[in-house]
C-alpha cells in the first residue's frame, strides 16, 4: 500500500472513530451525520466516473455492502435519509416529501430507547409509512462498506490507483501531512537500502 493510501485510510479511520465516539456519548443524530459522511466519502473515493452524487452513493452501496441485507430498505431510501438529515436535519426532505413518493422516510432509535417505544410515539404523532432503524444498523453498514473498500484497495492495484486519484483533493490535517511525509521517507529508505 502506498504512503498516500495509508494517509487517506487514516483520515477515514479518524472520521469513523469520531462517529463511534459520538454514538457512544449518545449523540445519535451527529453520529448518524458522521456515519453517512463516511459512507459518502468512501463512495466518492471509489467512484468510477459517475457524475451524480446519488448514483455514486447508491452504486457504492450496491457494490460494497457485502453483509447488508436489502430487505427492509433500499439504497434510494438510504440516499434520501442521508440527504434529508444532512440538508435539513430531518427524516423529511426533497425525496420523501413528494406526493406519491415510494421513498419512505427513515427514523432512528438507539439505546436506551426501544424500537416499540419510538414507533408508538411516532405513530401517536401521526407518522405512517416510515422505516424505523436502530442506529447500530447504519453503523454496521458504514463498517461493512468501509471494510470492503479497504480490502479492495489492498488487493487491487488498479482500484488503489483510482482511490488515490479520487483522493487527491482531500482535506488533510497537519498531522496527516506529516504522517504521509514520514511514510514517504520510510519508503525511500527501504528502496535505497
Amino acid at each position: 500500500m502506498k504512503p498516500r493510501t495509508l494517509t487517506v485510510m487514516t483520515m477515514l479511520l479518524d472520521l469513523k472513530a469520531a462517529a463511534f465516539s459520538l454514538l457512544e456519548d449518545k449523540h445519535k443524530n451527529p453520529a448518524l451525520l458522521n456515519m453517512y459522511s463516511l459512507i459518502d466519502i468512501c463512495a466518492s473515493l471509489s467512484n468510477r466516473g459517475k457524475k451524480q452524487n446519488r448514483d455514486i452513493f447508491e452504486s457504492f452501496l450496491k457494490d460494497f455492502a457485502v453483509l447488508t441485507k436489502w430487505d427492509r430498505y433500499t439504497t434510494q431510501e438510504l440516499w434520501a435519509a442521508r440527504s434529508s438529515l444532512l440538508h435539513s436535519y430531518s427524516p423529511f426532505g426533497h425525496h420523501t416529501n413528494k406526493e406519491n413518493s415510494t421513498v419512505r422516510p427513515i427514523f432512528y432509535y438507539s439505546w436506551p430507547e426501544s424500537k416499540d417505544e419510538v414507533q408508538s410515539v411516532l405513530e401517536d404523532k401521526g407518522y405512517s409509512n416510515f422505516i424505523l432503524l436502530d442506529v447500530e444498523e447504519i453503523k454496521w453498514l458504514a463498517l461493512d462498506v468501509f471494510n470492503a473498500m479497504h480490502l479492495k484497495v489492498e488487493e487491487d492495484e488498479e482500484f488503489e490507483a483510482l482511490f488515490l486519484e479520487n483522493s487527491k483533493n482531500m482535506l488533510p490535517s497537519l498531522h496527516h501531512l506529516r504522517f504521509e511525509d514520514e511514510l514517504n521517507l520510510i519508503q525511500r529508505l527501504v528502496e535505497n537500502a
